[in-house]
């Protein structure tokens, strides 16, 4: 009972009782104070007035005081006291010896019966104590006036008390007149107290009433996402755990959708973040609609929301959820009069069976979206086991990137091109190898990682400078060749990067040629080809790779003049025993001659595939055959032989690789 008390007391309504006590107590013993005032007043004034009638009465008539020892009053003396009662505002007196007996009554109100007040106990009083008893009393008709005083007052003779005069004062008009004069001191002591204390106390009231909001505020935003206004993960995780132990209990499952945004950061690199911002608040929106009420969704940060689903059969249940919010995020989003669209990918997991808590059930919802978005876009993938084996995987190899450009640990390999005409070697191309002596990881490993995580431009700045600072130092003017990611178009400045490499290193422009892959047209070509144009002002030479495998289009070709274009080694490796493949080759092969293009073979690895490539009229050739990937010092060494006789050598290539 005490701890409720106290709890009562420490919340808002506890406090505002605690003002309200604070301002009733002063008021209510205002008020108190003038009604006891109000009482002596009129106490006072009545044994003022008993008193002098008292005194005037036995001074007119000094026979009165025979009646103490006789009880038996003269004609003359009974006639004076029956007038006494007649005038003025004592209505009713009685005359006590001290024995308590009654000697005369006198009354100007007729009373029924017995008189209300019984006198002799207070009678008794006046004659011990000698002095005069007043009792204030509220009356009323017949017997009484509707406010009077008694006072019981002694009359001494010779220093000692013969008797008592019990007299009724009517205080009536007196009590109206003295209440009216202490009303406007009770106002007074009203304000008084409001000012004193209803100011503060309402100061205090507001003070309150601000710190509970900022509270409510500070506990929604705890819970809630800032910018789109629904839970955020940590109230998500709160939810979840009392969802996931419901369902235990009823054996049901529950459903976790992680949903990832596709091409939004090219939103915000293109449209700015207030763009983004307004594409995630309607994102928001549109998931707190497309769910059930019992159902919840959140963002955990970033372009990632997660919908969790109860009460629900299955895996159908988030199937048909995801197909639903696949649709509806596919719809394009109007900002500023602009149409924004970039879709969304979706990882579900399922508890029971994938997981038995939350953290591991968005482990595995994640693992899932990993495999969406390899997958490609809009597309939804369930949790398989293994899959969180491969995350890690995933994610420790990010870490180790994360290392090796933190300690400089990546290496670079350098494997050399060809003419297929005067067998001189032309140039490398710079590859990018995983730190020696690590776990080793292959570039189809951890290239995608890169892409994924953004640290491509990272790494990518410092493959163009640590390219163009070896070959700045080679004797013979070779070209070197550097691969660049899609990921640095769209989410890079790589004008500016491949700029400063070569203002760094002092590499002459024309002895850098830059290779793109067709899949960097997958998104906004303007924009790449504004790239690719400034790269070309740069006085680079810029090379299309892989051609044939990817997204395939002569009108890349068409817009924008490539200098090179170099033929995927999945069809050189087949030429000789697909006619198909040779068809393709051939017709590449005429492509580059009508265009002015300088055409490179890539996986060159025997006699035949070299020989046949050169009738065809293919310009440069690289691959095993013609020398393996080089170490630095090896391509230096090549590179800057004094002799040009070991550089139209490529047996020389392959002695260095091997020394």
């Amino acid at each position: 009972m005490q701890r409720r008390f106290i709890r009562f007391l420490n919340s808002d309504s506890g406090r505002l009782a605690i003002i309200a006590v604070c301002i009733a107590i002063p008021v209510i013993g205002g008020m108190s104070f003038c009604h006891s005032l109000l009482m002596k007043m009129l106490r006072e004034d009545a044994q003022d007035t008993s008193s002098a009638w008292v005194s005037m009465l036995v001074a007119r008539n000094p026979d009165v005081l025979t009646l103490f020892p006789d009880a038996t009053p003269s004609v003359q003396t009974k006639h004076l006291l029956d007038e006494a009662t007649q005038v003025g505002d004592i209505y009713r007196f009685r005359i006590w010896d001290t024995a308590g007996n009654l000697v005369y009554k006198s009354e100007r109100l007729k009373s029924t019966g017995s008189p209300i007040v019984f006198s002799e106990k207070r009678t008794a009083n006046a004659v011990a104590s000698g002095s005069i008893v007043n009792e204030v009393h509220e009356g009323g008709p017949p017997q009484n006036v509707p406010f009077f005083v008694e006072s019981f007052i002694p009359v001494k003779r010779n220093g000692s008390v013969i008797g008592v005069f019990d007299v009724f004062l009517d205080q009536s008009d007196n009590k109206v007149l003295y209440q009216k004069s202490l009303f406007l001191t009770e106002g007074i002591i009203a304000i008084l107290v409001i000012f004193a204390a209803g100011l503060p106390g309402y100061l205090v009231y507001s003070q309150m009433r601000a710190i509970s909001d900022a509270r409510a505020e500070a506990q929604f935003r705890s819970e809630h996402d800032a910018l789109t206004g629904i839970m955020n993960r940590h109230r998500l995780n709160d939810l979840a755990k009392s969802a996931l132990a419901w369902n235990r209990r009823n054996k049901r499952q529950v459903a976790a959708l992680m949903i990832d945004l596709d091409r939004f950061k090219d939103i915000n690199d293109s449209f700015g973040h207030a763009a983004g911002d307004e594409v995630l608040k309607a994102v928001a929106t549109r998931l707190k609609s497309s769910i059930r009420e019992e159902d919840s969704v959140a963002r955990f940060g970033g372009d990632e929301f997660v919908v969790l689903q109860v009460g629900i059969a299955q895996p159908s249940g988030a199937r048909i959820l995801a197909d639903r919010l696949i649709a509806v995020l596919s719809e394009s989003h109007d900002v500023g009069g602009t149409a924004l669209a970039c879709g969304a990918s979706i990882g579900v997991a399922v508890s029971p069976p994938d997981a038995e808590d939350f953290e591991t059930l968005i482990a595995c919802a994640d693992a899932a979206l990993y495999k969406s978005k390899a997958e490609g876009r809009s597309s939804v993938s369930f949790f398989e086991p293994g899959m969180d084996a491969k995350i890690r995987e995933r994610r420790q190899i990010e870490t180790d990137i994360r290392q090796a450009l933190t300690t400089g640990s990546f290496q670079l390999a350098y494997q050399p091109f060809h003419s297929l005409h005067g067998d001189n070697i032309l140039g490398f191309e710079a590859l990018l190898r995983w730190p020696e002596g690590w776990s080793p990881q292959s570039p189809a490993a951890f290239i995608p990682v890169m892409e994924d995580s953004g640290l491509i431009n990272l790494v990518g700045e410092w493959v163009l400078e640590t390219a163009c600072q070896t070959a700045a130092n080679w004797k013979n003017p070779l070209k070197i060749a550097v691969n660049l990611s899609p990921v640095q178009f769209h989410h890079g400045d790589i004008v500016s990067v491949v700029d400063k490499a070569l203002r760094t290193s002092g590499l002459d422009p024309q002895r850098l040629e830059l290779e793109v892959t067709e899949s960097v047209w997958i998104q906004d070509t303007d924009c790449v080809l504004d790239q690719l144009a400034r790269l070309r002002g740069l006085g680079v030479s810029i090379a299309l790779d892989d051609f044939g495998t990817g997204y395939s289009s002569l009108a890349y070709l068409w817009k924008f003049p490539f200098d090179t274009v170099k033929i995927d080694r999945s069809f050189v490796s087949e030429m000789e025993t697909e006619p198909k493949a040779a068809a393709i080759v051939n017709t590449i092969m005429a492509l580059g001659k009508t265009l002015g293009v300088t055409i490179t073979a890539e996986g060159v690895e025997t006699q035949a595939q070299a020989q046949t490539l050169k009738k065809a009229g293919c310009d440069q050739a690289q691959g095993f055959l013609l020398g393996r990937p080089l170490s630095a010092a090896a391509a230096n060494a090549l590179a800057n032989a004094d002799s040009m006789s070991s550089i139209r050598n490529p047996n020389a290539c392959t002695a260095l690789a091997t020394s």
